[in-house]
């Protein structure tokens, strides 16, 4: 097959997500398979077509994901020229691959779910209360305007996340929950959204590093934001230093905004947890030295609102840590099956503060959790495995 992945985000240009890892590794993947593989992808600071790794990879600058979508056909289409591809995959998000099938319907797509915006501006706007509804509006019409009330549903009409999705052949979704949501939402008969599993190749320094460490370490790994539960993990977190004040607890990632205006999310929780700031670090890591994170950690905790199928619990797996993981979203799917986590309600600090403690007292269990994820990883989100089943369901659309 020669198949076209188009992705706004890929490394390392626009290494900004999820997607970018997804879309790199399964590209290499395929290739490895026997495929022809070619990716459109934007850059922050260049244009540029270019093989990486035996991949050819089409770079367009494009510092605004609204318009890659428009920016990148000329490429595509150059490209199609050139030897025609089979079939082409992209994400619902910001409706990458948009223009694309729109120029070109007698290819099939392939749309991958990973989050929609409509679902972003769910988890976004989780503590707006109705009082600041109401502040939002009087503050427009104080100042004779407007505003559009950002937390209103997207017009599908208009929405390059629905209205890619409606284009595709085949619907792929990584969790479970995604596709009901997605499902539900836009209407979808949910047998039309096929559970695929994202790939995962744990590096050998991730599955080295031995189940009984003791650290006693509590690391939180992800950009720093309201939409990954760390308002709650804040509360919880003071409950567990309270009574374990000899716990270290690590956040890892970059700083967003917090729900109170005027304050970053290190800023908030300096000021949540401000009786045991010395039992905090805040710190940035190269993803090459992430390993060394989990080593140096005993637990990890993703406490996340929602969330789709992140790497960053995928990765905590490989390491055999200790987790305590939301159970909305994928890392149900990832954890509960194989008895290789703790998870909780994420709008339960007290049942987060519960589950950390727990693990913390039981070591043994902690170990045990984390054997388990780690060969959970390794049998069912490898190469093979998710590779068969691509081609299977690629091979139906040609």
């Amino acid at each position: 097959m020669k198949i076209a992945y188009i992705s706004y985000e890929y490394p390392p240009d626009t290494a900004v997500g999820g997607i970018a890892t997804y879309v790199q590794q399964v590209s290499r993947m395929m290739l490895e398979r026997g495929h022809t593989v070619e990716v459109f992808c934007a850059s922050t600071h260049r244009t540029v077509t270019e093989v990486v790794d035996g991949i050819k990879v089409n770079r367009v600058l494009c510092t605004d994901r609204e318009i890659f979508h428009y920016v990148i056909l000329p490429f595509f289409e150059a490209a199609n020229e050139a030897g025609k591809f089979d079939l082409m995959e992209s994400p619902e998000f910001s409706g990458d691959g948009l223009s694309i099938k729109r120029n070109f319907m007698h290819i099939p797509l392939v749309v991958r779910l990973h989050i929609p915006w409509f679902l972003v501006d769910i988890i976004n706007n989780h503590y707006l209360t109705y009082l600041q509804k109401c502040r939002f509006i009087i503050s427009g019409i104080v100042r004779g305007k407007l505003y559009r009330r950002f937390w209103k549903p997207r017009n599908t009409k208009t929405d390059p996340d629905y209205l890619t999705t409606m284009l595709a052949e085949q619907i792929h979704t990584p969790s479970i929950s995604l596709g009901d949501i997605v499902a539900r939402k836009w209407r979808i008969d949910r047998n039309q959204i096929l559970n695929i599993p994202n790939l995962f190749a744990p590096g050998v320094e991730l599955l080295n590093i031995p189940p009984a460490t003791s650290t006693n370490t509590i690391t939180y790994i992800g950009r720093l934001e309201v939409r990954k539960g760390l308002v709650k993990l804040a509360a919880a977190l003071a409950i567990v230093l309270k009574e374990k004040p000899f716990i270290k607890v690590k956040f890892v990632g970059g700083i967003q905004k917090s729900p109170v205006k005027g304050l970053d999310m290190k800023e908030y929780l300096l000021e949540k947890l401000k009786d045991y700031r010395d039992n905090l670090e805040f710190t940035l890591v190269p993803a090459h030295q992430i390993a060394e994170v989990y080593a140096n950690t005993d637990i990890c905790v993703f406490p996340s609102i929602w969330e789709n199928f992140p790497y960053s619990c995928l990765e905590a797996m490989s390491a055999a840590r200790g987790i305590v993981a939301s159970r909305e979203g994928g890392m149900k799917d990832m954890l509960e099956d194989c008895d290789g986590g703790l998870l909780i309600d994420p709008s339960n600090h007290n049942g987060i503060a519960k589950a950390l403690i727990r693990l913390i007292d039981d070591p043994g269990l902690r170990i045990q959790l984390g054997e388990n994820a780690r060969k959970k990883v390794v049998t069912a989100y490898n190469n093979e495995r998710i590779g068969v089943l691509l081609e299977e369901n690629y091979s139906k659309l040609i």
